[in-house]
Order: structure tokens, then sequence, then C-alpha cells
């Protein structure tokens, strides 16, 4: 009996590694790809569309002016778009209408061409290669340098499928839209952040978009540095229940004003800033006295007179000191204003908690405890969180004459920004960050109601 069963396990593991290489096999793009590449993108298309409830015949037969382009592509297996050490970018795609493909993009001004078994596509900026069941397409390169790349592309059209790290990377991720990029790609503002001893070509940015069922959700992590020269710690909640309740936008970190100053210093307007600050009271003695959380939030939407408040946890009072010396309105031992070019700012010490507002009503209620949002408990133990109401947003937005008369004519657009519901950046650590886009409703039905405002068609 036992020997049956081995043998019936021995059959299942040779039916399902069987069933995987001929699943990854059939991928023929997958087979181009070079292995040096530094960056890589994964497109599935069958994936998100069926993620956003579209059928992939209703896509490639959209109104497009390349829509013979998305009948002749293979839709049902990923897109690849990568990057080469030589500045090159290039684009693999598998094929199901190579006839019908080389018809359709003399649009975008190529010309073709036969020759080795192969069809050549080029023009002006860029140089492609098409077999029966696979597209590679090369750029930007100019005409006199195309036919150098022939020999090269057509290495890679016939080589068998090559071990590329940088993909392994970005399909260890979950998602329709996958990135991984060595950070040598990157300009070099996007990594003075990292440590001076850092090798680039051994870090990488991983990128992936994910659609859930009431949320977008797109996550990036940087992998190979330990750690990032950033002034931030794990928040630890103890702005999260103060006042303004219900906030329009809400910004939390955890800091420490000592590290944070520096950098605030790197930043010429903000420099320029805290010198003329420090005219009137000890901004830099108040900074260095940040210790612990930080939270800013913006009661309303109303952009024709924003309000804020600022709220951090303090380490000491010192800058206090000398507040009798400060060119400032005084309100109360603890409680001043500036008030510059018709322009008033409040700020304060309440309960070794500092506070800057734009109202003296919001300074007046600093510091006050009131009822969390969820989106806030949840800021606990991140290193960032930020969040919009996107629904007040577009509220303030509609009030708007010009787009009150086309909400009275097309309510269904009312209808379609109703459903989002809120925006937000969250990061677990300095090295990664998710930016999440909520709705109220499942995203298949927010994308058929948008497909029926484009098309008349419902899905």
């Amino acid at each position: 009996m036992k020997k049956y069963i081995f043998a019936l396990f021995c059959l299942l593991f040779l039916i399902v590694a069987t069933y995987i290489y001929f699943r990854h096999d059939d991928d023929k793009a997958r087979n181009v790809l070079p292995k040096e590449v530094t960056a890589v993108a994964v497109i599935k298309p069958a994936e998100l569309f069926l993620d956003l409830g579209l059928p992939v015949e209703k896509m490639s037969k959209l109104p497009l002016n390349f829509e013979g382009i998305m009948e002749s592509v293979d839709l049902t297996k990923p897109i690849y778009v990568f990057a080469t050490e030589k500045g090159l970018t290039g684009v693999a795609m598998n094929v199901k209408d190579a006839d019908k493909l080389l018809q359709a993009i003399t649009v975008f001004s190529y010309t073709t061409e036969e020759q080795q078994g192969f069809h050549w596509i080029v023009n002006s900026n860029s140089i492609g290669c098409i077999d029966e069941d696979k597209m590679l397409l090369l750029g930007p390169v100019v005409s006199a340098e195309q036919d150098a790349l022939r020999p090269e592309m057509l290495k890679l059209m016939n080589q068998k499928r090559q071990d590329v790290p940088v993909l392994d990377r970005a399909e260890e991720q979950r998602g329709v839209f996958l990135v991984s990029s060595s950070l040598t790609n990157l300009p070099t503002q996007y990594t003075k952040a990292m440590p001076a001893d850092t090798d680039l070509s051994k870090a990488f940015l991983n990128m992936a978009l994910c659609i859930d069922e009431k949320a977008i959700r797109l996550t990036t992590k940087v992998e190979g540095i330990d750690k990032l020269d950033m002034p931030m710690s794990p928040i630890e909640g103890n702005l999260i229940h103060m006042e303004p309740k219900e906030p329009f936008a809400w910004i939390a970190f955890n800091t420490k004003g000592e590290d944070l100053l520096p950098n605030l210093r790197q930043e010429p307007r903000l420099r320029s800033a805290l010198l003329a600050l420090n005219m009137c009271v000890d901004a830099d003695m108040m900074i260095k006295a940040i210790d612990g959380d930080v939270s800013i939030a913006l009661p309303n939407a109303d952009m024709n007179n924003p309000d804020f408040i600022l709220t951090a946890m303090l380490s000491n009072t010192e800058f206090l000191k000398n507040a009798e010396d400060w060119e400032v309105n005084r309100r109360s031992t603890t409680d001043f204003s500036i008030t510059q070019n018709g322009f008033s700012v409040y700020f304060g010490v309440r309960e070794q908690k500092l506070y800057i507002a734009s109202s003296e009503e919001l300074a007046n209620k600093a510091c006050q405890e009131t009822e969390a949002e969820d989106f806030q408990e949840e800021a606990k133990g991140k290193y960032l969180t930020a969040s919009l109401d996107t629904d007040e947003l577009l509220e303030q937005m509609f009030s708007t004459p010009s787009l009150m008369s086309v909400m009275f004519t097309m309510p269904q657009i009312r209808e379609v920004a109703d459903a989002f519901e809120r925006v937000t950046i969250t990061a677990d650590s300095p090295q990664s960050f998710e930016l999440s886009i909520e709705t109220d409703e499942p995203v298949k039905d927010i994308i058929s109601k948008i497909s029926y405002l484009l098309t008349g068609d419902k899905i």
C-alpha cells in the first residue's frame, strides 16, 4: 500500500513540475531578457484586467489608435520593460499574431523589413525584432547606431532562458505591476540619504502595484541598505488623540529636533525662514527641544482659508526662559502669537507639547484630547503616516461653479468620485513605504462605472 501511495505522490509531483515548466516556457518574451539588465518592470495584463473586472477580450477591442496592437499582442502573458548598463530601454512582449502586429505598428512611423528569418521594424529612435511568438524593441537609439545592435538582438531572440537576478527580485513581490532597479539608475538627489560607503550596484529599489477589493496599493522597498541617514524613529502614538477631530489631512512621524535641524538648514528656503524666525524667537532652541512624535493636521479642505496645527513632543522647555525678550504678542506665560503682513501664527507649550497653529481657535484647542480615527490608531509603530480625505477634497472641488454645472449634466461622475475615501502613505521602516488609495465600494464596481462613462457599455 505504501508503494502505491509513494508512486501516486511521485506521479502528482511530476505532473505539477511539468505543468510549471511548460507554463513558464510558454512565456517566450521572458527568454529574450539579457542577464545583465539593471532594472526591469513586469506588467501582468491578464491579472490586471481580472482584478479590475475587465474581460481581456473587451480590452483588446477598445477604440484606440493602437487597437491592432492590443489584438496582436498576447495579453494573457507578462510584458517586460528593462534597462541596460548601456542606457538602452527594452520592451519584450509575447505575440499571438505577428502579421497583424506588423500592420498595426506602421501608425508609429515604423518601416519593416525581413532579414535572417525575423521581421525588423525601425524608426528614427528605436529598432525592433519580431518573430512568430515574441517581440523585442530597443531604444532610444539613432538610425546610425541601429545596425550595430542587430547582432546582439539576434542573439537575444535566439537564446534560451537566462538567470536574471534583478527579475527574480521583482517576481518575489505580489502584484500586477512589479519593478526592481539597481540604485545606480536613480538620480543623485534620490540617493544622497544613503550611507557614504553604500555600493549602489548592490542596492535595489523594488516596487509593486496591487489591486485589492477596496484599495489600490503601491509598495516600495529598498534592499541592500541596512540604515538610511534619516532622523526618524517609530511613532509612539502620543499625539493620535489630539485635536482636531477627523482632520482632512494628517501627517505623523517621530524625530529628534537635534537631528532634524541640520536637515532643515540644508534647504535654502527653510534656512532663510529659520534665520528670520530667530530674530523674533529662539526657533533653533525650540526645534532642538523636539523629541518624539510630531503631527501636522489640516482640519478641513478649504483651500481659500487653509488652516493647520503642528503638535510635537518636547524633551525640555528651556527655550521659554528667554520668552520675555521675544518680539511677539504674549497671550499667557506659555502662549504667544506673531503677526506679519496680515498673517498670524499662534504657538506655545501645553503639557510638555509644542503647538504651532494658524488660528486662535485651533490654538485654544491645542493638545486637547479627542477620539482618534482608525488611520491614526494604525500609525503606532510606523516611521511615517500621511493621510488625505479624498471625499472631503472632492466635495470642495465639486462646490466650484464650473464643476457644479458638470455634475448637474453628468451625475455619474459624482458617483465615481464619491467611491474614493482616503489616500494614505505609510512607512513601516526607513527603507519601505506604501501608498494606498482606499475606496468605499469594490474597485471592480468603480471601474465598471468609469467604463460606462467612457463607452456607454457596462462590463
